[in-house]
Formats: C-alpha cells, sequence, structure tokens
C-alpha cells in the first residue's frame, strides 16, 4: 500500500472540481520532487487529451492531439527523455484504469539534470498512484451521476401517463399529499377539480384513435387554464384531475369556469364532422385546518362531478359540506 492510502478516498469525499484535486497533487509532488514542473494528463468524457499541472505546463502539454508520451507508456509503466528540443528532460509515468489499460499519465520535466534514485522513484509512483485512485473515483462518480439521471427520469416517466403526458393517479396523488401538508400551515388552502370530457362516457376506457386525439386536445387546452405552479393530471378514462395549490376557495370556480372556455373554444374536427368539446366539472377546496388527505378531497370533488353529470355536462358543481364526510 503506498503512502497516500489514507487520503485516496478524498476524491469521494469532496465535491472540488477533479482538475482542483489534480493540481494540488501535482503542486505536491512539484515541490517534494524539486522537479521544474509536474503534468497530469488524462482523457475526458469526449475523447480529448486534458491536462493540469504545476509549473509551466504548456511547454509539455498540446491542444487535444495525442502527447509525445502516448506510444512509449502503451507497452511500459516509465519513459524517460533526455535532451529533448522543447524539454530537455522528462519523466512520464503511467497512469492505469481499473482494467490496467492506459488512461493518462503522470509526468515531470526539468530544464537541467537532477539525479533521481530510488527513493525519488517511489516517491513518483506513489503520486501516480494518488491520481489514478482520484480518476478512477471520478469515474465512478461520473458512472453514479448517469445512473441517478437514468432513475430519475425512468420514474419521470412511469409518473406520467403516456396518452396525455400529464401526470398519472399514481403521481397526482402523491403531489395533493405533499401539498395538502404543506397547505396547513398556509392560510389559503388548496383547490382541486376533477373533470370529464363529455364526450367520452364515463368509466370508459377510450379505445379509438379518434378518443385519444380528443383526450390530448382536451389536455392540451385544459393547460392553458391553469397557473404554471397548478397540477394536470390524467385522472382515468376520460377523466382529469386539477390541484390547485394556495388557491382560495371563491376562485376555484372561477379556474373551473376558465376550463370549461378553454376547452370549448373551438370546434374539435372529429371524422363524422366538427365536434364542440365540453366538460363536466366537480370542484372542492381544503381550507388551512381542514385536515384532509388526498382521498377525502378526491371524494368530495368526485361527487360534485356526478352531480355536474347528472346536470347535462358543460357544467360546474361545487362539493358541499356532506360531501367531505368520510363515505
Amino acid at each position: 500500500m503506498h503512502k497516500f492510502a489514507a487520503v485516496e478516498g478524498l476524491g469521494s469525499l469532496t465535491a472540488e472540481p477533479l482538475d482542483v484535486r489534480l493540481e494540488r497533487i501535482t503542486r505536491l509532488a512539484r515541490r517534494a520532487l524539486n522537479a521544474g514542473g509536474v503534468v497530469v494528463s488524462w482523457k475526458g468524457e469526449d475523447g480529448q487529451w486534458m491536462h493540469c499541472g504545476s509549473g509551466p505546463i504548456e511547454r509539455v502539454t498540446s491542444n487535444g492531439s495525442d502527447p509525445l508520451w502516448l506510444a512509449p507508456l502503451q507497452n511500459q509503466d516509465q519513459w524517460v527523455q533526455r535532451d529533448g528540443e522543447v524539454v530537455p528532460y522528462l519523466t512520464a509515468i503511467r497512469l492505469a484504469g481499473a482494467e490496467r489499460e492506459l488512461v493518462g499519465a503522470l509526468v515531470l520535466f526539468d530544464d537541467t539534470a537532477k539525479p533521481r534514485g530510488k527513493h525519488d522513484h517511489d516517491r513518483m509512483r506513489d503520486y501516480a498512484s494518488w491520481v489514478e485512485t482520484e480518476l478512477r473515483v471520478q469515474k465512478l462518480y461520473r458512472g453514479q451521476e448517469r445512473l441517478l439521471e437514468e432513475l430519475y427520469m425512468a420514474r419521470h416517466q412511469a409518473l406520467k401517463d403516456q396518452l396525455t403526458r400529464l401526470w398519472n393517479r399514481h403521481a397526482m396523488v402523491e403531489l395533493m399529499a405533499r401539498e395538502l401538508q404543506r397547505a396547513e400551515r398556509q392560510v389559503i388552502g388548496t383547490g382541486l377539480l376533477i373533470a370529464s370530457l363529455d364526450q367520452i362516457d364515463p368509466g370508459a376506457e377510450p379505445e379509438t384513435a379518434e378518443a385519444d386525439a380528443m383526450l390530448k386536445t382536451t389536455a392540451e387546452r385544459m393547460t392553458t387554464a391553469v397557473r404554471p405552479y397548478d397540477a394536470l393530471g390524467k385522472f382515468g378514462g376520460n377523466e382529469f384531475l386539477v390541484m390547485l395549490p394556495s388557491c382560495p376557495a371563491g376562485a376555484v370556480n372561477d379556474v373551473a369556469d376558465r376550463m370549461l372556455l378553454s376547452v370549448s373554444i373551438e370546434p374539435f374536427e372529429a371524422t363524422k364532422g366538427a365536434v364542440h368539446l365540453s366538460l363536466s366539472i366537480g370542484t372542492a377546496h381544503a381550507g388551512p385546518n381542514a385536515r384532509l388527505d388526498p382521498e377525502d378531497l378526491i371524494r368530495a370533488a368526485d361527487l360534485a362531478l356526478s352531480r355536474a353529470r347528472e346536470a347535462g355536462g358543460n357544467t360546474v358543481e361545487e362539493a358541499t359540506p356532506a360531501d367531505y364526510r368520510p363515505g
């Protein structure tokens, strides 16, 4: 185990960028080895060579092209150059990845010859091993980042209705639970709408392309009637659910009326001719001290929706106090 084993895990414990961590190592190596300069070169995710170090590193780096030490280090751990035109004395030490593949080099350079004994070479290897650890940690970190992004996107997609791209029922209930907890500390409350498209039978799962197109059009038009921070979801069959955070009780029906207008504002071109889309809407509201859970609020709005359907549709009905009682 090399001398820097105690600090090998630094990269995993810090939020510092990789180049900052590597620059610190080269600064320590330059001082300890009395070198004119020390450079770490490694290949970035875009395939270009990257460099950072301490001292006049531009003398031994290039703009993205292959470094001069690349070919020699393919088959050996260390390469030494003497009497070079730009840098007379240069030592490049191979940096290996988890599969022992070449991933970069730790490069020391000087303008004058300096005797390097076994002790110096051991220290060079120690610093090279430290750099290897940082590169592996960074690769692992980036892999974890990508995995988390993929998991986030997968969960995000799982919470979306595949047809309308609105939130699905599970997502809406989860959002409502959070909002209702937050709303208990507010003085305004939370509004809820359940709307059903009158042109599709309640409870029926649409099975035609035209029905799907109606629902998608309805979803798009409903979106224009809500605020950016309101939540709009597909609730199954021909139903939609809208959560209105920080919404006064008196404003919930105003939003519902605006939705009726936005959905019916222009005809939908169906196979048998133009159709005027319309909604039946039930509204409910949870005040700051209501202590309702999502299902309580949904039940109240759903009872109001039933009355809107019974009234012939294209109308809004508000939940009554009796609707909030557990059924």
